[in-house]
């Protein structure tokens, strides 16, 4: 009679991640308070996505978009960092 051995490796790994773009405060309706906000051309600096491909599919995404006080558009970080 053969036994058969099962072995289980766990791995955990921390990522850090460090962000070296202009960022904004703004009120994110979504999280119901004020959070850092990157606007579309830092964020797709950093996700690949195209500014276009940011506007028409933040939601797929889970992205909080907002303005910031000049009326542009803006992506809450905290959505965009539990995205990637």
């Amino acid at each position: 009679m053969r036994v058969h051995r099962r072995t289980e490796v766990t791995i955990e790994t921390d990522r850090v991640l460090v962000i070296q773009r202009h960022s904004t405060r703004v009120w994110c309706r979504e999280c119901g308070r004020e959070v850092e906000a990157l606007g579309l051309a830092d964020a797709s600096a950093l996700t690949g996505i195209t500014e276009h491909g940011m506007r028409h599919g933040g939601q797929a995404w889970k992205w909080h978009l907002s303005e910031s006080q000049d009326g542009a558009p803006v992506i809450c970080l905290e959505s965009l960092l539990k995205s990637l």
